[in-house]
């Protein structure tokens, strides 16, 4: 029989009204760190009668770990709005295209994080066959927009691991 907790509502120490970037860092990392290992213990359980609880845990996991994203862009000062492709920081606004739009909105949910010009295809925009120079393309284009609202620099590149968002963010959010 599976030993699950079954009412949670937040971990213990969780606040979702921190205004520490770092503290939101950190649960979006143990948030997807869970959401990971219980995906390999479905996989593993597929079939079983456990699997379709721990499924139900894992969509909780998820919904808890989006709202901890969404906390995240809160503090950092950045909206997107994902139907509109528009960005609005600092009282500025840029329309973004589609892929822009998307391509940002995935590095800032994922902080701490870096990945390579083909994660990125497949990840952010679902579509494994852009090159990895086309990507790069696209974050060098959206870096040069991003400037426009003094934001050139948030898109980080980490030698040999790819692309990021920078830990400065966190920084300029808390004017």
């Amino acid at each position: 029989m599976l030993l699950v907790r079954r009412d949670w509502s937040e971990l213990p120490g969780e606040d979702l009204t921190t205004s520490a970037l770092p503290e939101v860092s950190g649960w979006i990392a143990i948030y997807e760190e869970m959401a990971s290992v219980l995906r390999s213990v479905i996989a593993r359980a597929e079939g079983s009668p456990d699997a379709e609880e721990l499924s139900r845990h894992l969509a909780w996991i998820e919904g808890r770990l989006a709202t901890w994203r969404d906390r995240h862009a809160e503090l950092a000062g950045l909206v997107i709005d994902r139907k509109d492709h528009t960005l609005t920081y600092a009282g500025k606004s840029l329309r973004l295209t589609r892929r822009e739009a998307d391509l940002l909105d995935f590095l800032l949910r994922h902080p701490r994080h870096p990945f390579t010009s083909k994660q990125l295809a497949t990840l952010a925009w679902q579509n494994s066959r852009l090159s990895e120079a086309q990507v790069r393309t696209y974050i060098m284009r959206l870096r040069n927009r991003l400037r426009e609202v003094g934001l050139g620099e948030v898109i980080t590149v980490i030698r040999n691991r790819g692309y990021g968002i920078a830990a400065t963010l966190a920084v300029g959010a808390d004017r």
